[in-house]
């Protein structure tokens, strides 16, 4: 363990961090996978596709906001590495006060368009009621989160993400007890997938503000520190990271605008539930890598650069092992599974998450490229490609759905194609560049030491089912289990370091074994 002033950089403490994020994430997945299943066998896809349409609009809410709170961590990490308590008050009172400006312009004209919601977009009439209390209820839990932001910080300058994982876990069991409740009491009916978030929400938000003054009490606001050059400073930086935010929002939820206007509602309803695998999975291994954002953020403020190094090499190795063991299964099996699990009539469903499963090699060997540019202050060097690249894929999307018509399969195509021409053409690169890595060591250390167990797991799962059809959940489970026994036998026997294997010994050790 190394301490850095006031943040400390522990292996084991990201280690605890990162696992409690998968756990809590694992569980919320869990949760929306039974209401889905739940709710699509009862409802038709005209009304189902409300959910992900007024979901989708509200992704684009960050954007508002992340002018003023995309370096707020950053600088919040830095000032408490160097000692600088003054500092970090500074920050917080000098966008505190811009983040209840925005809240009062953005909340009025969210509530806007939320009463015309069927001018917008394409909404059945029997639905237009209740999309527009879905939208309002999130708009009103977003504008409140919003705005107490500055105080949230405190969890990463303490790296307290274990407790905010457990705060999260608790959110998604009182949302999956209240959804349960209104299904099964009331009707069923996607409007209580929003309400019961709201509800889940509103007190997660409250709990963790509380809690913030608690673990950080320097953090509070001060009038005499507002300093307008440094809200300014700050929004100069979230320029670069609202491009990425923009982008990422055009990367997989804009699809669903598209679709809403230029196809079906099952195109909608199929790509959501598509894409729900890929976000679910890709929102697991980020939430992992976040606890590494302080400890990058320190080493980079220290000049440790070695160390930097091996972190986001050894970050893209491991998100390499954790998604490939389910991506590769969900590539061989997709359409197994969405058989078994909705029947037939979403079959377009299984072809989209093969695409999205295709991404996982390219993006995972630089999953921790997004906070090391963070904390190197290279923000436009990464956001600015980044939103050209998903600006483009959305008019490959575009041209794909309304000149081939090619529907939801078409707009996860356009996302394949731009997501690996990207990661071939800059962005692994960019990476090298600002870790001083050679391409030879990242081949060695992230794609063949991450890539090797899926290659072998792959052929067993393609060889069970030229066996026998995976046409039972029994059977569908046997073959996924196999192939990752393979997995992780190939891992901890030809792809672990020497730091690895004795990190492993020393856990073994622990329980005797």
């Amino acid at each position: 363990m190394v301490e850095h002033k006031n943040i400390i950089v522990s292996k084991r403490l990201v280690v605890i961090n990162s696992a409690s994020s998968v756990i809590a994430r694992l569980i919320n997945f869990a949760v929306l996978m039974w209401v889905y299943q739940y709710l699509l066998k009862r409802l038709p896809a005209e009304e189902f596709a409300v959910l992900p349409v007024v979901t989708s609009l509200m992704v684009f809410a960050p954007l508002f906001f992340s002018f003023f709170i995309g370096g707020i961590s950053r600088y919040t990490i830095d000032a408490y590495a160097k000692g600088d308590f003054t500092e970090a008050r500074r920050i917080l009172s000098s966008l505190f006060p811009v983040l209840l400006l925005a809240a009062a312009v953005f909340l009025p004209a969210g509530l806007l368009l939320a009463a015309n919601i069927e001018k917008v977009l394409n909404i059945a009439p029997q639905m237009v009621g209740d999309a527009r209390i879905m939208l309002t209820l999130l708009l009103v839990c977003f504008t409140y989160e919003m705005t107490v932001v500055p105080y949230k910080v405190a969890y990463a300058v303490r790296q307290r993400y274990l407790e905010l994982n457990l705060l999260e876990v608790m959110r998604d069991l009182i949302r999956a007890v209240l959804v349960v409740v209104f299904l099964l009491t009331i009707n069923s009916a996607v409007i209580w997938v929003v309400v019961a978030t709201f509800i889940a929400e509103m007190v997660l938000v409250t709990v963790t503000l509380v809690r913030s003054r608690k673990l950080v009490p320097e953090l509070y606001f001060d009038r005499h520190l507002f300093s307008f050059s440094r809200a300014r400073e700050m929004i100069n930086f979230g320029v670069w990271t609202t491009l990425g935010r923009l982008g990422s929002i055009m990367y997989t939820n804009a699809a669903t605008i598209v679709l809403n206007l230029h196809g079906t509602a099952v195109d909608v309803t199929s790509y959501h539930i598509g894409a729900t695998f890929f976000r679910q999975l890709q929102s697991t291994i980020n939430l992992a890598a976040q606890p590494l954002q302080p400890a990058i953020t320190a080493m980079n403020a220290l000049a440790d650069k070695r160390r930097l190094a091996s972190t986001v090499l050894r970050g893209g190795r491991y998100a390499l092992w954790v998604s490939m063991i389910l991506a590769a299964p969900l590539i061989v099996y997709a359409d197994a599974f969405i058989h078994l699990y909705l029947g037939d009539n979403y079959s377009k469903a299984s072809m989209i998450i093969v695409l999205f499963m295709v991404m996982f090699p390219f993006t995972q060997p630089t999953i921790l490229l997004p906070i090391t540019a963070t904390a190197m202050a290279r923000v436009r060097a990464f956001f600015l490609p980044a939103f050209l690249f998903q600006f483009g894929g959305l008019g490959l999307m575009l041209i794909f759905v309304t000149w081939l018509g090619m529907g939801a399969i078409g707009v996860t195509l356009a996302l394949t194609i731009i997501t690996i021409g990207s990661q071939l053409g800059y962005f692994w690169w960019f990476s090298l560049r600002l870790t001083e890595t050679s391409f030879a060591t990242f081949a060695t250390e992230v794609l063949w030491r991450g890539l090797l167990p899926a290659g072998v797991g792959t052929v067993v799962w393609v060889g069970l089912r030229l066996i026998a059809a995976p046409d039972t959940w029994v059977r569908l489970i046997g073959f996924g289990a196999a192939g990752a026994l393979v997995y992780v036998i190939v891992l901890l026997m030809f792809c672990l370091n020497s730091s690895e294997r004795a990190d492993l010994r020393r856990v073994l050790g622990r329980f005797g074994i």
